[in-house]
Parts: structure tokens; C-alpha cells; sequence
């Protein structure tokens, strides 16, 4: 305990807007006034003697976490501030919002730990699955979720098993405990062989086509988002056109089981990046990976419109590198640009079709950055949403890039039909701009959420790290690294958009380079230096 002086008897709400209380019982007449719930007045004893344990921890937390850039809070029907950060605005005013406490770097449980005795081998498996591995609640809302069935039935030395064990000790080695820690060389060992027993298990037809082995591949593939550091995806790429080649041999009927259909989705979601940053059409048409699936209430949707985008883009493509001047090629070209126009109908139509429940919720406003270090900040200014589950929420970024590549593409065609007059002139570059900022917005502003904030039940809001928070139980519920995974294409799609502002670009610099150094994923501090042509939504440099 420690002795604090005089104490100041107002209530709580006061004490925190540093306003003086009039100490009228049971609600003062200030919160009256600005329509706020008085919290009421601490115990005499609790005015004069306080438990500084929890404070002490934070602090020595945070001088191993270095500098942040918090937000300082102002509240509607209220225009009194904290002075350390940027100003979030609650919409409703009668809801109180947290500020992230001194300790949120140390994302779920990132930060300190005490010495283990665990061993690694045991550590690592459990640290994955509580942070990668989401238990599907509704169809095809999994992720990785065939691996536990999986690796019950599955020998140490099977290529599944070392692909997950690697996999494993490259997330714990990412973490910021883990450097400067044998786990990450461990984890290289281990990758080495399960390339060797993957490509053993490919040679035999009796192994080639087992989910194992499949399994395998898409755990390779996840071990470069997690250890590469290469100035390019090849790796990865090779990874995910291996388990694509795998999956059309393995046919339809691999969707007859749960875990067959699981391995299917995985793949297919990762094909949908790989086509959309390669600009080359999905393998065997979009049809042949949408038909025979089960209804998912969200996702088959946006999945197929994703790869009809793909399909869409690679045409373009190829018809503007080579198509001459002639009429019927400005019609063929025109025909193009109307498709993706009703495209981007389609989108809008499905976002009005969805229930209030799949629609992100806007919880907060961030006015500016104190200091202009946006690259440190935890949020961007502008709004920031919340959604039902992180499925949903990268469902609707996954659709929000998408529909940029849309608009980039409509430009590019209005772009070669105009020429040599600046497309810039042209309405379908100034509808495009219009749409594509409120895109980047609205990108921007679920990454909060992926990374961890949270409105808890009593109506506040709160990072992972605000253990004082009574929604800090919630948080810790939610899927957690996995969320910054997610985050990785629409922020590299953000700081490679010509729609971006140059703080909206520099802000997404600092998430990718957050989620390397706090959630171990070393390629997303290299994607915070690649700049790919093929992103940006104009892609005029290629006509």
C-alpha cells in the first residue's frame, strides 16, 4: 500500500476530467449535467491508501515494450480531453470508453514472461492453436481446424507432423520472449524435414493424395508468412500452386468430408490472393471451385465474386497488352469495362442484402495523432469499426480489396479508350476516386478490431493489453495472431494503392512492421517495403 497525500473526495468522473466536483451524493451535479453516469466516491481508506502492484508491473512492461502513441479520449456532449493521444469520440455519449492501458504492446500475453519450465516441443503446439486455430461456430468459419483430428492419428515423423512442429516453433520463436532463443534455427531443422518427407509422400501413390499430406503443403506455405524474410513470395507462391495442383487431383470428392472440405477452403482462399496479386486467372475457372459446396452464409459469395475479379483482371490484361486501336476492339474493350462495373453492382447489392449483425459497427472516432507519429499509432484517424467475429471482418476486407482491383481495372479501360486524352478527365476516374477512398477507409478502420480491440458487454472499449478493462475476458476470447494474419493482404493492398493518403500508407507501414516484431510474422515487415505495380488500382504504367 501507499500513502497519497491529500486526497481529492469528488467523484470519479470528475477526478478523471480534471474538473472540480460539487460532491452532491448520490450523483454530483457535473455528470448530472453533461448527462453522464456518476460512477460515485471511493471508500475513504481507498482515498488515502492505494495498491500500486498492478501499476509497478505495467511499468516495468512497458520499458521493455519501448514507446507508444496512445490515444487520449474526449467523450460526445463533452469537450474535455486527457492530453496523451488521439481523440476518440464515442458515438453514444452515455457509454464510457477506455483508454488502451501503458502495457498494450504486449499483445494477448505477449509481453515478459517468467521463466517456464515447459518444454518447447510442448510449449510451441499449444501457443499455435490457441492462436491460430479457430473452432468453426458456423459452416466454413474454420481455420486450421482439420489439424487437431489430424494430428492425433499422425506419427513425429510423418510429413504433417514436422510441417506443424515447424510451423509452431516459428510462431513462439517470433515472439518477442523468443529471440535471442535456439527455437527459430529449431524450426528451419524442422521445415527441412518436412520438405524432404513431403516430397517423398508426393512420390508415392499411396501417400500423394491423403489429407496429410495436403496438410502439409498448407503449413509450409503458413511457415513463410511466419519466418521468410525474402524481398518476394516465391516460396509461398510454390507452396500454395503445389496444394492447388494437389486439390484438383484430389477431385470433388475430397468435400465429402469435414476435413476434406476444410483443406479445400484453406487452399481456395489462399488461390484468391495468389490470383489477385499475380494477375493470373484461378486454375481449372472459378466455377470448378465454387460448385458442389455447401451454402456458407457469407463466405461462398464473396469467394466467388473474388475469383470472377481475378478472371475479370486477367482479361484486361492480356486484351489491353494487345489488342490495336480498331473499332471492334473499343467495343471488346467497353464490353470489359461494363463487366466490371456490374461487378462492383454485385458487391454493393450483397452489402445491402447482409443483416445488421454481419455489418461493421462504427464504436469510435480518432481525430489526430499527437506528436504526427502515425506510424506508432494503434489506430489511424478517421473511424474505427467493429465486427461480429474476425472471420467476418476479413471476409469484408477480403471484398473491400477485391472491389478496389474492380475500380483500378474500369480506369485502366476508360484510360486505353480515351487515350491519348488524360484519363483523369475522364467520370469513371472521379467515380473511382470517390469510391476507392471510402474503400481505403473503411480497410483502415477494421484493422483495430483484427488486432484486438474489443467492445465488451458494459459497452466500452479496450485493447488486449488494458488487463484494468472489465471487457479485457472478452478480448482474450477472440481469435488472436490469427487476426494479424489477416490483416497482412489488405494492409499491403492499403500501402500500394494510389488511393491511399500518405498517412493512411504510413500507418499501414507501422501495423506491418507491428505484426512482425509483436506477432512473429517476419514477411510483414518485408511487405511494408514491397511496391507492386500489379497492386495499384490504376496500373496505368502498363498500358
Amino acid at each position: 500500500m501507499v500513502y497519497c497525500g491529500k486526497p481529492s473526495r469528488g467523484c470519479q468522473m470528475c477526478r478523471t476530467r480534471r474538473i472540480k466536483c460539487d460532491e452532491t451524493k448520490p450523483t454530483c451535479l457535473q455528470c448530472q449535467k453533461s448527462r453522464r453516469p456518476c460512477p460515485g466516491y471511493k471508500d475513504d481508506f481507498d482515498l488515502v491508501f492505494r495498491n500500486e502492484t498492478q501499476a509497478t508491473e505495467r511499468r516495468a512492461r512497458k520499458a521493455n515494450t519501448g514507446k507508444k502513441v496512445h490515444p487520449t479520449v474526449t467523450f460526445t456532449g463533452a469537450h474535455t480531453s486527457f492530453s496523451t493521444a488521439p481523440e476518440l469520440i464515442i458515438e453514444d455519449g452515455s457509454q464510457a470508453l477506455n483508454t488502451p492501458s501503458s502495457d498494450s504492446d504486449t499483445f494477448m500475453g505477449f509481453g515478459p514472461l517468467p521463466a517456464l519450465t515447459i518444454p518447447v516441443d510442448q510449449q510451441a503446439p499449444c501457443y499455435f492453436m490457441s492462436n491460430y486455430v479457430i473452432t468453426p461456430r458456423h459452416a466454413a468459419r474454420g481455420y486450421f481446424d482439420f489439424l487437431m483430428p489430424m494430428l492425433k492419428s499422425e506419427n513425429a515423423d510423418s510429413p504433417i507432423a514436422l510441417a506443424f512442429s515447424a510451423v509452431a516453433l516459428a510462431s513462439l520463436a517470433g515472439r518477442p520472449v523468443g529471440r535471442g532463443t535456439r527455437w527459430f534455427g529449431d524450426s528451419c531443422l524442422q521445415y527441412t524435414k518436412a520438405l524432404r518427407a513431403v516430397n517423398l509422400a508426393l512420390q508415392n501413390p499411396a501417400q500423394q493424395l491423403k489429407d496429410s499430406t495436403l496438410a502439409s503443403i498448407i503449413m509450409l506455405s503458413f511457415f513463410e508468412n511466419m519466418a521468410s524474410e525474402r524481398g518476394n513470395a516465391s516460396a509461398w507462391f510454390s507452396h500454395v500452386e503445389g496444394a492447388v495442383q494437389l486439390v484438383k487431383l484430389r477431385g470433388k470428392k475430397q468435400l465429402r468430408t469435414k476435413i476434406g472440405y476444410s483443406l479445400f477452403v484453406c487452399v481456395r482462399n489462399a488461390m484468391v490472393i495468389q490470383c489477385m496479386s499475380s494477375g493470373k486467372p484461378p486454375a481449372l475457372g472459378s466455377e470448378w471451385w465454387i460448385s458442389d459446396l455447401a451454402n456458407d452464409d457469407i463466405g461462398v459469395f464473396t469467394i466467388k465474386l473474388n475469383l470472377h475479379v481475378a478472371e475479370l483482371r486477367h482479361e484486361i490484361n492480356v486484351a489491353l497488352a494487345t489488342y490495336s486501336r480498331s473499332p471492334e476492339n473499343f467495343q471488346n474493350v467497353v464490353n470489359l469495362m461494363k463487366r466490371a462495373q456490374a461487378m462492383e453492382q454485385e458487391y454493393q447489392d450483397w452489402e445491402a442484402s447482409l443483416p445488421d449483425e454481419w455489418k461493421p459497427r462504427t464504436v469510435a472516432w480518432v481525430d489526430q495523432i499527437p506528436g504526427g507519429e502515425i506510424s506508432k499509432a494503434e489506430v489511424c484517424p478517421g473511424k474505427v469499426d467493429m465486427y461480429e467475429d474476425v472471420w467476418l471482418a476479413n471476409t469484408w476486407n477480403h471484398s473491400r480489396v477485391a472491389r478496389l482491383f474492380i475500380s483500378g481495372s474500369i480506369v485502366r479501360c476508360a484510360a486505353w479508350i480515351c487515350s491519348p486524352v488524360d484519363y483523369r478527365t475522364t467520370p469513371e476516374y472521379a467515380q473511382s476516386v470517390r469510391l476507392c477512398v471510402d474503400l481505403v477507409t473503411d480497410i483502415i478502420a477494421g484493422i483495430p478490431y483484427h488486432l484486438g480491440w474489443r467492445v465488451g458487454s458494459n459497452g466500452t472499449l479496450a485493447t488486449p493489453g488494458d488487463m484494468s478493462s472489465p471487457s479485457t475476458s472478452e478480448a482474450f476470447s477472440c481469435p488472436k495472431a490469427l487476426g494479424g494474419f489477416f490483416c497482412l493482404w489488405p494492409l499491403f493492398a492499403v500501402n500500394n494503392s494510389d488511393y491511399s493518403s500518405d498517412s493512411q500508407r504510413n500507418w499501414a507501414k507501422g501495423r506491418l512492421h507491428w505484426i512482425s516484431e509483436n506477432l512473429g510474422m517476419k514477411h510483414a515487415k518485408v511487405l511494408s517495403w514491397v511496391c507492386s505495380p500489379s497492386l495499384s488500382p490504376f496500373y496505368i504504367s502498363r498500358l
